[in-house]
């Protein structure tokens, strides 16, 4: 009976699942690359994860209002893209842009997706993390310094 009692000591009076659910959390929110847009007119809604902004679609902290921009603003703004280090241009087909950026510090992916519409004089903007349940602010960061290259 003392071995029992001594043995049982070692352990841990009681298991914490709460890391390791937010762990499961967390890879719940994975999804893959936003596909490429049909229409060249819409982008793809956000979804219901809060890891997303979206300027077409967005509603509540997904929402973000779109930049405006004129034909040589958005070319300087495909042009300021393609210079940075830790973005990669996927798509660049005349009026739209999609992007794969990996964050610096902890090497998260994400994506961004750009429509320039010429008639309205308006960039419509997407930016979405591929991994986790939320970006902490990050996407909506994102869209904003997107919008202080365009406008500074």
């Amino acid at each position: 009976m003392r071995f029992f009692t001594e043995t049982r000591s070692l352990l841990p009076a009681r298991l914490h699942p709460g890391p390791a659910l937010a762990a499961a959390l967390s890879l719940a929110g994975c999804s893959t690359s936003p596909d490429k847009l049909h229409n060249l007119q819409v982008l793809p809604e956000c979804g219901w994860l809060p890891n997303c902004v979206n300027s077409q679609s967005g509603r509540g902290a997904q929402a973000s209002e779109p930049i405006r921009a004129d034909a040589e603003q958005w070319q300087e703004l495909k042009t300021w893209v393609a210079r940075q280090q830790d973005w990669k241009i996927l798509v660049d087909e005349g009026n739209f842009m999609q992007a794969l950026v990996t964050t610096p510090l902890m090497k998260f992916r994400d994506d961004v997706q750009l429509l320039f519409i010429p008639d309205d004089g308006l960039i419509q903007v997407r930016s979405s993390s591929r991994l986790g349940l939320s970006d902490l602010g990050t996407n909506a960061r994102r869209v904003e310094t997107l919008r202080e290259q365009v406008n500074p």
